[in-house]
């Protein structure tokens, strides 16, 4: 069904159509695509509220009406009216309905409140949308999209601002979305320039914010610029939240900005070195922490530049300790491997099977300190269940030597425990057992 048209006296044409839904078909409107979310969400609330007081609905008592319903009916609807030739603007129309969902989310948790045995799920919701928002920015063909649609891009770029209506509670967020769109949509050189302009005589007049001066930050990082980026995040008065690093860190390895990459990589060794007391006791630290280590490993991995990579996890020992050992089983170094597990008092108990397999395997005479390690220190425990588990590794520990034809070596090393702890009756009993002294 087409729209209709009626030609006013002015000769502005006025468009009607047969179904709401014919405002965001195919239309290069972003206004249209408002209006029709607007009419879309007044006959979806009207419905929902129908059966539901007012009281029931603050107090989180009735459930015909919650904000899971945005999520679940109205987002969906909404995804489902656009039908569009072009794939990116459909990508495109598909980015403005997940902004309207979160501002409709938010508008509902500021009028109605949101229960507290439901907030956390509340958090999730928008936590996903969120994400999902990421995605579709990042199958938009940009470029092209500002090639063949320039003002659409435009027009959209002023429709983001209703985001700064998101509540301050939720600040994190709106950066968040704020970096994602300025990389990966509106990526413009001279609307970058022109804004960047406009918040710098803003804050030359006396205006201050950390989400001024975060845009800042970024304005400078969509510039390929990260002396000032780096610059300017040293001038920031609050403490930078360091989930806005890592933003940035995943923008550059979806671009493959590699070089880049290892810039702010380096930047931020420091900070993660001076936070290294904080891992054991905050699970954030060790989230950030083990991103950081992915963006990095992904850094080595693309470019080859493997020492940057393993004089990071060496500066972080202890806490890099499994992805050190990951990292030297992969490039073949069985004997620095070995070093590693001893240095940091591994038994081959705690040794993952297989990585322990395979050096046996490649290199039986590297493996041999492990086993040295800990039956001496199962031995020092002095309990009869320790000296058993000693016996054990001796065991393993005979067989490697004879597999090495260095029988002679064993029995050397057999007769200097066996003396050494001569005095200790139940590890002599045990000996005896295993066959290894009469």
């Amino acid at each position: 069904m087409k729209p209709t048209e009626e030609h006013k006296d002015k000769g502005e044409t006025q468009v009607h159509y047969e179904t709401p839904e014919q405002k965001v078909q195919n239309t290069h409107s972003v206004q249209l695509w408002r209006e029709y979310f607007s009419e879309r969400f007044e006959t979806f609330e009207r419905r929902k509220l129908q059966t539901v007081s007012f009281r029931d609905l603050a107090d989180g008592k009735d459930t015909s009406y919650t904000f899971v319903h945005i999520y679940r009916d109205y987002y969906p609807a909404l995804l489902n009216a656009g039908q569009f030739f072009d794939e990116d603007i459909a990508l495109l129309y598909k980015y403005h309905v997940q902004i309207e969902t979160l501002l409709r989310l938010f508008s509902f948790e500021a009028q109605y409140g949101v229960a507290t045995y439901m907030q956390s799920n509340f958090d999730a919701t928008v936590e996903k949308l969120c994400d999902q928002m990421y995605i579709t920015l990042k199958q938009i063909d940009s470029k092209k999209l500002l090639n063949e649609n320039k003002k659409l891009v435009e027009e959209s770029l002023r429709n983001f601002q209703s985001l700064y209506e998101i509540p301050p509670k939720w600040g994190h967020l709106l950066f968040y979305l704020f970096q994602i769109s300025w990389s990966l949509l509106y990526i413009e050189q001279a609307w970058v320039s022109k804004y960047e302009k406009q918040l710098l005589e803003e804050k030359e007049s006396g205006k201050t914010s950390q989400m001024l001066e975060l845009a800042l930050v970024h304005f400078a990082f969509a510039s390929g610029n990260e002396e000032l980026a780096f610059k300017r995040l040293t001038q920031c008065e609050k403490k930078v939240d360091m989930v806005h690093y890592l933003v940035w860190m995943k923008l550059l390895v979806d671009k493959q900005e590699w070089d880049r990459l290892l810039l702010w990589l380096l930047d931020l060794k420091p900070y993660f070195l001076e936070g290294v007391g904080t891992y054991y006791y905050h699970s954030d630290s060790r989230e950030f922490f083990h991103e950081y280590l992915s963006y990095f490993w992904k850094y080595a991995q693309h470019t080859g530049d493997e020492d940057q990579y393993e004089e990071m996890l060496i500066e972080f020992l202890p806490i890099t300790f499994y992805e050190y050992g990951e990292y030297l089983m992969v490039i073949g170094e069985h004997e620095r491997w070995v070093e590693l597990q001893v240095i940091m008092g591994y038994s081959p108990e705690l040794i993952q099977r297989k990585d322990l397999k395979e050096v046996v395997s490649f290199q039986k005479e590297s493996a041999l300190p492990i086993y040295h390690q800990a039956i001496d220190r199962l031995i020092n425990e002095r309990t009869r269940k320790s000296y058993q588990s000693a016996i054990k590794h001796l065991k393993t520990l005979r067989t490697l030597y004879f597999d090495l034809g260095e029988e002679e070596r064993f029995s050397q090393y057999i007769n200097q425990i066996a003396t050494v702890y001569g005095r200790l009756r139940a590890f002599q009993e045990e000996l005896r057992k295993g066959k290894f002294i009469s």
